[in-house]
Order: structure tokens, then C-alpha cells, then sequence
């Protein structure tokens, strides 16, 4: 009997290691989702980079709209008038007194000011005059001065009018208010401001996630391809099993699977070939024959390939 079909049925199938059809379902864990580092985090922080200046760029624009609102805002609200304190009423003053005109003093500066020309004095006639001359000059002129009045000057009674308590109150609450106003569009514009950068922040952690989770799926199937070459090149055709639910690169991997499977139905066409050879040449009694050895070791190894 051949070295074939001395050989026992070959073992189970095992669970696959990754995932997929048939077997124990596997769950992404975040320990391996940089699968590969240099693709995922070159993606990710070229999605991130992108979306930075974007947003810094509409947060920009938004924040000068913003600080040009407030600023007519607040110049509307200052604009506002508030209703006027009311003065005090004079009792002493008569409702039919014509009011003073301010003294308009001439123009011309200066030439103005000066005080106009005295006449000149009568020449004295001759003889007598130049006698009181002299008289004048020598009597002692009076002096006159001024001290301070005895007058009390009492101040004019002012009376409240009927109004000034409630007028007084509207004029402090309108602006109140309007301060009230005015720091409301302040608060306003800082509101916007702090959302803009809240914005930003949970944009860029959040593609962040996404970029490596989505890369995740793309470098998972193309991880898994290299795997089964490597074994491949090293001469072993294991079992390729279904991809991860949610992974990426479905057809480009079932094309691979089909591929495989096809590599495994030519290894397995090889292997009955062979056994056939020799189990001919055993029957014509060359079993011991040196290329019939060889060619059971080529089919041992081969079965073992696609175990």
C-alpha cells in the first residue's frame, strides 16, 4: 500500500486565531488598533492637520462678524437716551424775567480792551492859570477805600419738584439697563468665542478616533493578506478565514481567498498525481527507487503544506 493511504485522515480544522467565518467571534480591542503606525497615524494626522485650518479659518471669520455685531450693538445700545434728571425749581425767580444777554465784547483783541482816549485839558489862560497850577498840585488829593459790605447775601430757596424722586429712579434704571445690555453682548461674544474653540477641540479629538479606527479596518485585511503570503512563501497553505465584521477591502480580500483556495486545489491535484506515480511504481516493484523516494518525501511535504 502507498505511503498515502497509510496515512490517517487528516486533523480538524483549527479555530481561526482572527476572527471572522466559523469559529469564536473576535473583538477589536484598542491595544492593537495601530496595525500599522506609519499608515494610520500619517492619515489620520493629515485629516486632523486639514480640518484644524479649516476650522481655524471659520473661526476667524466668525469671530470678526461677531466682534463687528457687538461693536454696532453696543454703539446702538450707548445711543439709547435715558430720561433726564430734572433741576431744581428757583422760587425767588419770576417766569416774566427776560433772562440776562451775555455782554458781547467787540472784536479786535487787544485795540478793544483799551480804554478810549481821555480829552485833552483846556490850556490855562494867561496870567492867573499858571498860579492854580501850582495851588493843585500842592493840595493833597483824598483817598478812597473800599472794605467789605455788611449786606448778608441769603441764597435763593430751591423747591423740589413734584416728579424728581420718580424721574431720578428712570434715569438710574435706564442705565442699568443699558450697562445690563452692554455686558450681555460682552458675555455674548465670548460665549461664541469658547464654543468656537469647544468646537474645534471635539472636531479634532474626534477624527482623530475615527481616522484610526477607520485606517483600522483598511490595514486589518492588508495585515492579514501579508500574513498568509509570509506562510505561503514559507510553504504552508492555511485555511483564510472570513474577515472581521465592518472591515474594509471586502472584494480585494475575497479575490485573495479565492486565489488561495485555488493555490490549495493545484497543491492537492499534485498530491494525487504523485501518489499515483507512485503506487504504479510499487507495483512494478521500483518502491525503492531513489526518484520514487523523492517523490514521497515532495508529497509529504506538500500534505503538510495544506494541512
Amino acid at each position: 500500500m502507498s505511503r498515502s493511504k497509510e496515512t490517517t485522515a487528516p486533523p480538524p480544522a483549527r479555530a481561526p486565531a482572527h476572527g471572522g467565518g466559523g469559529g469564536k467571534g473576535y473583538k477589536r480591542s484598542w491595544k492593537n488598533l495601530l496595525i500599522n503606525k506609519r499608515y494610520q497615524l500619517q492619515f489620520t494626522l493629515f485629516m486632523v492637520g486639514l480640518s484644524t485650518l479649516l476650522m481655524a479659518g471659520l473661526g476667524i471669520w466668525v469671530m470678526k462678524v461677531a466682534n463687528e455685531t457687538t461693536t454696532v450693538s453696543m454703539a446702538s445700545v450707548r445711543g439709547t437716551p435715558c430720561p433726564k434728571i430734572p433741576g431744581m425749581i428757583d422760587s425767588s425767580a419770576n417766569e416774566d424775567d427776560v433772562p440776562v444777554v451775555p455782554m458781547k465784547l467787540p472784536e479786535g483783541g487787544a485795540a478793544a480792551s483799551e480804554p478810549p482816549p481821555a480829552p485833552a485839558p483846556a490850556e490855562p489862560a494867561a496870567g492867573s492859570g499858571s498860579d492854580a497850577a501850582t495851588e493843585d498840585a500842592a493840595r493833597p488829593r483824598a483817598t478812597v477805600v473800599m472794605d467789605d459790605s455788611t449786606m448778608t447775601m441769603l441764597p435763593a430757596v430751591k423747591s423740589v419738584p413734584p416728579d424728581f424722586g420718580a424721574k431720578v429712579v428712570g434715569h438710574w434704571t435706564c442705565e442699568l439697563r443699558l450697562t445690563g445690555k452692554i455686558k450681555a453682548l460682552e458675555r455674548g461674544r465670548l460665549l461664541i468665542l469658547w464654543v468656537l474653540i469647544g468646537t474645534g477641540l471635539l472636531l479634532v479629538m474626534g477624527l482623530a478616533v475615527y481616522g484610526i479606527k477607520m485606517t483600522h479596518k483598511v490595514a486589518g485585511p492588508l495585515f492579514k493578506v501579508g500574513l498568509y503570503l509570509t506562510k505561503m512563501q514559507q510553504g504552508r497553505y492555511d485555511k483564510v478565514w472570513n474577515l472581521r465584521k465592518g472591515d474594509q477591502l471586502v472584494d480585494f480580500y475575497d479575490h485573495f481567498k479565492t486565489a488561495h483556495a485555488g493555490v490549495v486545489t493545484m497543491e492537492t491535484n499534485d498530491i494525487a498525481k504523485l501518489e499515483a506515480v507512485i503506487a504504479a511504481a510499487e507495483q512494478a516493484g521500483a518502491g525503492e527507487h531513489p526518484t520514487i523516494v523523492e517523490l514521497r518525501d515532495i508529497v509529504a511535504r506538500k500534505e503538510k503544506a495544506i494541512e
